[in-house]
């Protein structure tokens, strides 16, 4: 029998999966309820990283780290934006875990407020999805981003040459037509199955 989640049952799931998200969790990674179901696998985290063409990358809502850490593993200098104290200081935190805290320079607030202080060419995008009850919308559209992703994007391309954007596998696809852009397409598969995507605006 798995080790109880700490974070409540209606996550246990996730718990489960902990050493998917980090590999070495029991090193004394730092990670709360939200960043729990939220974290970016750390398999599918260094594909992006690896599929990303910046050296300097803007993590927009950079969570308890999962992502940058990535980027930062595989040569890239990061600035990593979180809105909340406590998970900006897990980032720094599960860095150090990794060795990589002298890639990632982390910043705590406002996205839209931070990205324009720092000098990059890239932006990584992965925002709040509205937590494990996303999927029951059935069709994810870019207003089901928090904040709304339309936004989000607006000011992404026009402020970065380099956008790239993880979405759930229900994301409506027409969605970002009207952004006229074009882009590559990389399916994120964990044990055969595909469990996002990332698209790769060009």
């Amino acid at each position: 029998m798995g080790e109880t989640c700490p974070f409540g049952t209606d996550v246990q799931r996730y718990w489960d999966k902990r050493f998917e998200y980090f590999l070495r969790f029991n090193d004394g990674i730092k990670i709360d309820k939200e960043g729990l179901y939220s974290v970016t696998p750390e398999k599918i985290a260094l594909e992006i990283a690896e599929h990303t063409k910046g050296d300097v990358i803007v993590d927009a809502f950079g969570g308890v780290g999962g992502n940058a850490i990535a980027f930062a593993r595989t040569g890239k200098k990061v600035y990593c934006i979180e809105l909340d104290e406590d998970r900006k200081s897990f980032i720094e935190h599960n860095a150090k875990v990794y060795g990589v805290d002298d890639l990632i320079h982390t910043i705590q607030g406002d996205f839209f407020a931070k990205a324009s202080t720092v000098s990059a060419k890239t932006v990584f995008l992965d925002p709040p999805w509205g937590g494990p009850s996303y999927k029951e919308s059935g069709s994810f559209k870019l207003n089901n981003f928090s904040p709304d992703g339309t936004k989000i994007l607006d000011y992404a391309f026009l402020n970065f040459d380099e956008v790239v954007l993880m979405v759930p596998t229900i994301f409506d696809f027409s969605e970002i037509e009207k952004f006229d852009k074009q882009y590559d397409l990389q399916d994120n598969v964990i044990n055969g199955e595909i469990i996002s995507q990332t698209i790769y605006f060009s």
